[in-house]
């Protein structure tokens, strides 16, 4: 996982591994420790919104290491962004069901900390690879 290699495709192979396996790792938590079941419903949710704009970061990510540090910003802040709306509508659909939002919330953020780790290092992994660097 340090970019090194012929390609920046096993440095992004390698990430989105990891990035799936803490889908899967947030899948099964949400859906084994809540008793009552809405809750389980409400996590499952958050980790699947969290795991959708996971996908939807390393893609940009991948695409703006690519070009240049202005393309990589964007590429930042749109994902702020669209997590920020993801949240905000799997709040707003977890209270319209009269459904607890703190399950939601403990599963989106519990899998968007993991892959925020794994996004970072995605992106100083493919820029050490493009820049030939060995630090």
């Amino acid at each position: 996982m340090t970019g090194h290699g012929e390609g920046g495709g096993d440095t992004f192979r390698s990430h989105a591994a990891l990035a799936a396996g803490v889908a899967v790792v947030g899948a099964a938590v949400a859906g084994l420790f809540p008793q009552v079941v809405e809750n389980k419903v409400s996590a499952l949710w958050g980790v699947g919104l969290a795991a959708a704009t996971g996908v939807v970061a390393l893609l940009m990510k991948r695409r703006a290491v690519k070009k240049d540090l202005k393309a990589a910003m964007v590429a930042v802040g749109v994902v702020f962004g669209l997590r920020a709306l993801a949240v905000l509508v799997g709040l707003l659909g977890m209270l319209s069901r009269g459904m607890e939002p703190v399950p939601f919330i403990i599963g989106f953020f519990g899998v968007y900390f993991a892959l925020q780790w794994i996004e970072v290092s995605y992106v100083m992994a493919a820029s050490k690879g493009a820049a030939g660097g060995d630090e």
